[in-house]
């Protein structure tokens, strides 16, 4: 038992400290936030078709696929400036029961939420589809969040601001 305590001890004392650690970033989580800024950093494939078009535009045999593209990047353009107004005109509320909302006009989503990686990634995984999407915090105060989400359309720069506690 004597050999066992310089060993326990310490591995206690690093378990006390990783736990708390975490504990001020669910703290600052806490309460609701408002959108105020979405930037897209990348969309998939979107920058590749939209060089293509710009490459082929002038090939009379690939008019077709040329026209095809252009449709995509038109459609994707405009899902991703759908999802920005969404996204925009949302609030989140995190509670301290682990538990989020997510109201966007018209609709509520639920979902249940965990800090991973030390406090470096929120992840959510809502209720109603069971989708899990992971947020990285790349900036938390008590005022403002700043984080980076991953969608089908792209990945997003996500700002926020504390409405409420």
């Amino acid at each position: 038992m004597k050999r066992l305590l310089p060993l326990i001890f310490p591995l206690t004392i690093v378990l006390l400290i990783s736990s708390c650690a975490i504990q001020p970033i669910q703290k600052r989580l806490i309460g609701t936030w408002k959108v105020v800024n979405v930037d897209p950093i990348y969309f998939t494939n979107l920058q590749e078709k939209i060089a293509y078009v710009q490459k082929h535009k002038n090939d009379k045999i690939d008019t077709v696929t040329n026209q095809a593209k252009q449709l995509e990047i038109s459609k994707a353009e405009d899902q991703r400036e759908r999802m920005i107004q969404s996204e925009l005109h949302s609030t989140l509320t995190v509670n301290s029961d682990k538990t989020a909302i997510k109201e966007y006009p018209g609709k509520t989503v639920h979902a249940k939420w965990k800090l991973k990686d030390k406090g470096t990634n929120l992840v959510v995984k809502t209720k109603e589809s069971g989708k899990t999407i992971t947020f990285h915090i790349q900036h938390l105060t008590d005022t403002s969040a700043l984080f980076t989400a991953t969608s089908p359309a792209g990945k997003y720069q996500i700002s926020y601001k504390k409405v409420k506690k």
